[in-house]
């Protein structure tokens, strides 16, 4: 008995080359002749070991036929190996004489296609884990945040961080931070910021305003766009509680790229205005205009400048003005890291009753900005 140990792996993992024969010989009408009990020894990893005749393969598993005539299925992930008599293979009437041979390579019948090298672990379907294989609140959770984490990442992100303190004969604290996300393309763009600045002098607090705005653009493969925005400022020394404005209408590109920009915004508008000591309510219909106008000055410097009119039409003495002014420095090669020195400037040509038509503020920042 010969014993092609070539074929297979006994302590790894099993590689049949002789089982598709088999099914296509079965297929065929193709037969062993027996040279004793039985003309194939199948080994099982469990060191037991069946006498008898492949008959098939079907998923997953040999038909093997006993001297009794059983056909038995064996998975294939519990067989060792498969030995045979060295003879002759004789076909039936039906395949008129054709004859197979084996010898120590293999079986090459020479009719037959070459043959497939079958994994019968790969051949085994899983067996269902009903714990594993089970979708928990929490797998969810953690599905949905890095979907959308993955999102987030297609963001520019700036974040500002600024401040004074000092202490002993001059107490002073101040604080500026920001944060800004903008997703662009050739074609749209939305941009959405948030942050303020508070200040406090001998523990009297003398700065406190905070905004957030957001602005869409969407354009079709021109320079020219239509946006909608709006824009909300809490002032408490101006005694402001809530100024909110919506607009909508047309705007132009002159200049769009990565590191040059320069974008005009023209529309109608609206705007809310909620004011306390003393209390006064004032709505207004109003013209919107802004410009927006980023400037590289050196290969260390850059310019970034954002000046936004709200002439009232309805009420002609009111006009709102902001103008934000920022110089970048450069502080890495990867222009992720920046020091800026800022001014903010807002105008209220109608301020609340004893308060100052413009306001001034300047500030020193660290800006970290991630692409």
């Amino acid at each position: 008995m010969r014993c092609f140990h070539s074929l297979f792996s006994t302590n790894q993992v099993i590689r049949l080359l002789v089982i598709p024969l088999l099914c296509l010989l079965s297929s065929s009408g193709i037969g062993f002749t027996a040279d004793g009990s039985g003309s194939e020894i199948l080994y099982l990893k469990n060191g037991q070991n069946l006498s008898g005749e492949s008959v098939g393969f079907e998923e997953g598993t040999i038909l093997f036929r006993l001297p009794d005539g059983e056909v038995r299925p064996i998975v294939m992930g519990l067989v060792d190996r498969l030995e045979f008599h060295a003879g002759k293979l004789e076909a039936d009437s039906s395949n008129q004489g054709t004859e197979l041979l084996v010898n120590n390579a293999g079986v090459v019948p020479p009719a037959v296609p070459p043959l497939i090298t079958v994994d019968p672990l790969d051949a085994v379907p899983p067996t269902p884990d009903s714990v594993s294989d089970r979708v928990t609140p929490i797998d969810q959770i953690e599905e949905y945040v890095d979907e959308y984490w993955e999102y987030v990442e297609i963001w520019t992100k700036r974040m500002e961080l600024g401040g004074t303190f000092l202490g002993g004969n001059t107490d002073r604290d101040y604080l500026t931070t920001s944060l800004l996300l903008e997703k662009s393309d050739n074609d749209n763009k939305f941009e959405f910021e948030i942050g303020g600045r508070w200040g406090q002098s001998n523990g009297v607090r003398d700065a406190n305003r905070w905004y957030g705005n957001a602005t869409l653009d969407i354009a079709r493969k021109t320079n020219w766009i239509v946006f909608m925005t709006n824009k909300n400022t809490y002032d408490e020394f101006e005694n402001l509680d809530w100024r909110g404005t919506f607009s909508s209408g047309l705007g132009y590109r002159f200049i769009n790229e990565k590191n040059k920009r320069l974008i005009v915004r023209v529309g109608p508008g609206g705007t809310r205005e909620i004011y306390n000591s003393p209390r006064l309510r004032r709505s207004t219909l109003d013209v919107f205009a802004e410009m927006e106008f980023h400037w590289p000055l050196s290969d260390h410097a850059k310019l970034e400048h954002k000046q936004t009119w709200t002439p009232s039409v309805n009420n002609v003495q009111v006009l709102r003005v902001t103008s934000d002014t920022g110089l970048f420095f450069k502080l890495d090669n990867k222009d992720r890291w920046n020091l800026k020195f800022g001014l903010l400037q807002t105008y209220n040509s109608v301020p609340n009753a004893g308060r100052k038509k413009s306001d001034y503020t300047g500030s020193v920042s660290l800006v970290y900005t991630r692409k």
